[in-house]
Parts: C-alpha cells; sequence; structure tokens
C-alpha cells in the first residue's frame, strides 16, 4: 500500500527504557559460557554493547506512561487536547483490555479521546504513524499520541546467547499533530514469514507442525521453549536486507526525491552489519545514515526510529524512515521534520507513582 499525507507532522518524541542496564562483556561468563571468540562476533556483527532491560514489576505500559508524561511536558502539551492513542507493542501488559485503554486511564485522558492498541514489531513505528497521518488527512483528528515499544526480554530465556544480546526494551510516545506538511508512505506485508519470528504458544493457539513446516522452531532446549522468541536468524536478515533495500529505492521513486535531496536515511537498528549492508547497496553516504543505537540500546522494536530520532537531536529536516519485522512486515516513509520538531533526551525509568 502506498499514500502521500498533506495534513499531519510529528510534533515531538520521548522515549523511555528501564533502569536496569546489561554490558554484554559481564555476559562472558553465564551467557556465552567463557566462549570468547562467541562474544566477540557477537558484538562484531550485531554492534551491541548495553541494553537496558525490565525487571517483572516494570512494564509496557509504565515505560509508557513516563514517556507520555515527558513528552507532554517538553512540549508544553495539554492531554486533554489528545483525539486519539495508538498504542503500538507486542508485549502488552493483559491480553484484555488494550494497553492504550490502560494508558488511556493512567493519563486521566478525557473520554472523548478514543484508544486502541495495534499489533506490530520492528516496523510497528511506520505501521502507527500511517493510521495516525490518515485520521489527521481527514480531518477527524487533531492531536494523536501514538505509543511503540515492548519488553521483549520478558519473552527470550536470559541465558540465550543468540537472543538475549540482541533485544533491549523501551517505549516511545510520539506527539502527531495537524499541520500542512507533505509525506509518503509504502508499507508491505507477507505472511508466508510468519513463523520466522515467533513466540509460538504464549497467546490461545499453540503453533504445532500443521501450521507450520518450519521443524527448528520445535527444536527446544533449556534455553528456550515454545514460550520463548524463536528466529530464523539468516533468513530475516537477508529478507531485511533485500526487502529495505527495494522499498527505500521505491521510496525514493514515490516521493521524487534523489538521494543527496533526503537529509537523513534512519533505518530500524537491528543489527549493525545489516544496516551497513544496506547503506552500501543503497550506495548512501553513511554520515546520513546513524548506525550506533545498538552499541546503547540493542534492538528496541518498534521504538528503535523515535529513539535514533531522540538521539540524533536534530530539527528542520527531511529523512526516509525504514524497518522490516516480524509477520513480515515492512515499508518506508518520507517525513518533513519542520523547526519546531521536539526530541527528549531518552530517559531511564524512574518509577514515579504520580498516576
Amino acid at each position: 500500500m502506498k499514500a502521500s499525507f498533506n495534513k499531519a507532522k510529528i510534533a515531538g518524541i520521548s522515549v523511555c527504557v528501564p533502569n536496569k542496564c546489561i554490558n554484554i562483556d559481564d555476559c562472558l561468563e553465564d551467557v556465552f559460557q567463557n566462549d570468547v571468540k562467541m562474544l566477540k562476533r557477537m558484538k562484531k556483527i550485531s554492534g551491541i554493547q548495553e541494553r537496558f532491560i525490565a525487571d517483572e514489576n516494570i512494564s509496557t505500559t509504565d515505560l509508557a506512561y513516563e514517556a507520555s508524561i515527558n513528552l507532554f511536558k517538553m512540549l508544553d502539551f495539554d492531554k486533554n487536547k489528545l483525539d486519539m492513542v495508538i498504542f503500538v507493542t507486542q508485549t502488552p501488559d493483559f491480553f484484555m483490555p488494550s494497553c492504550a485503554n490502560y494508558l488511556h486511564k493512567r493519563l486521566n485522558l478525557k473520554p472523548q479521546t478514543i484508544a486502541f492498541d495495534v499489533n506490530q514489531a520492528c516496523s510497528g513505528y511506520l505501521y502507527g504513524l500511517f493510521i495516525a497521518f490518515s485520521f489527521l488527512e481527514n480531518q477527524n483528528a487533531k492531536n494523536i499520541l501514538l505509543i511503540c515499544g515492548d519488553t521483549l526480554s520478558k519473552t527470550i530465556n536470559p541465558l540465550n546467547a543468540n537472543l538475549a544480546p540482541i533485544f533491549g526494551d523501551g517505549v516511545s510516545a510520539t506527539l502527531i499533530s495537524s499541520a500542512n506538511e507533505k509525506s509518503f508512505f509504502k508499507l508491505y506485508s507477507n505472511g508466508e514469514g510468519f513463523d520466522k519470528l515467533i513466540i509460538p504458544n504464549r497467546a490461545f493457539a499453540k503453533l504445532d507442525e500443521s501450521k507450520s513446516s518450519n521443524k527448528e522452531i520445535f527444536q527446544t532446549n533449556k534455553h528456550r521453549s515454545l514460550d520463548n522468541l524463536y528466529m530464523d536468524g539468516a533468513e530475516i536478515f537477508n529478507q531485511a536486507l533485500n526487502l529495505e533495500s527495494q522499498s527505500i529505492k521505491e521510496m525514493l521513486d514515490f516521493c521524487e526525491k534523489s538521494k543527496d535531496k533526503v537529509d537523513y536515511f534512519l533505518l530500524h537498528q537491528s543489527n549493525q552489519f545489516l544496516v551497513d549492508s544496506i547503506i552500501n547497496d543503497l550506495g548512501i553516504d553513511s554520515s546520513k545514515a546513524p548506525n550506533f543505537l545498538m552499541s546503547k540500546y540493542a534492538n528496541l522494536s518498534a521504538c528503535s526510529l523515535p529513539a535514533l530520532l531522540c538521539e540524533i537531536q536534530k530539527n528542520d529536516f527531511n529523512a526516509i524512515l525504514s524497518a522490516f519485522g516480524a509477520g513480515y512486515a515492512w515499508g518506508s516513509a518520507y517525513i518533513n521534520f519542520d523547526k519546531n520538531f521536539k526530541t527528549d533526551t531518552i530517559s531511564i525509568y524512574k518509577g514515579e507513582k504520580n498516576d
């Protein structure tokens, strides 16, 4: 699907991560079983150094609440002007009700502010923006709060050397408001990849061989059960490389921009080597494509792109945003960020009980 919009802008972004920081070098003994070569290979390919992990007392909505409060303060925004809350996550506090409704309660929003969840992973920020921009384009809303992020560490055995070091936890809050700004989106889905990145048995259906022919999923061990995240790393890497590269090429054609007219190319920070490969494939100037988030926060899933925007601390620029994730779901967007666009320094969760 492709679409262009003329009546929405991203006003500001705030991101909150948990307060437990893990340095990968401290995982040599328990996670990597003193395999120095494995540790060094993981660091070289992924770019990981530190990540922030939520303990059992910190939920996705806890981080969302704090990010939202920080966002409102930064923008001096009256929460009563919100028309909608869109909450994009795959690690909800509860299966029922939605995280959006729970956050609605905690923020004490007015009944006229509608709230709903969207189940998306790493491409969730693009999908969430697309939905928000669509509502603003039709003038059915003026201000939308978009929440994106996960506590994926809770789906992974902490001693799983292949997966635990890759994912960090974090949640973003983005205010999207009415404005005369041009933007372009191209989004894609391919359900054939549904079992390449999956948590098989944690919801109301149990994955079995009648639903998936991927035998690797069912090869469990002491560090992964069917309640844990499974990822076909090689396949995800190849698909992301090919599909993200193609998506960005198609976006350049769609928005009628040459590479030199785009200020930034902001790619989902899933793997440092993967991002470098996409940059090289497209012939992008590396100074326009920051690729450092993994070293500080690991893979933040749907929170990755907003966290990257917070880290570069820029305004008055244009950018192509791109991501690939579970589903498969992927896409790109061309967005203008005006001179009033604001980002907050990524905050560490304080857990203030002021709700």
